[in-house]
């Protein structure tokens, strides 16, 4: 996970994380980004306002603690393209 974390954008490392039914926790979410350093986030504030902005573009949506999967949410592209192998 860490690989994608620092080779894609946030963006479409979040759409992963949400492409099931259960999503992902903030907490959780800002866990993956702190051991990568904030990888193309900056700081936990940055990632917020990612997932804030990616909320009211419908991409995500907020479900208690978590984002799970919104109503223009789309299957992110190095997926689209096969570039990573998961087991």
């Amino acid at each position: 996970m860490e690989i994608i974390v620092l080779n894609e954008k946030p963006e479409e490392v979040i759409l992963f994380l949400t492409k099931n039914e259960l999503g992902i926790s903030l907490p959780r979410l800002d866990g993956i980004y702190n051991r990568a350093n904030w990888a193309h986030v900056g700081n936990n504030i940055g990632l917020l306002n990612l997932v804030k902005k990616m909320s009211d573009a419908g991409l995500v949506k907020y479900s208690g603690t978590g984002v799970v999967r919104g109503p223009n949410w789309r299957e992110p592209a190095f997926m689209l393209e096969g570039k990573y192998t998961f087991d």
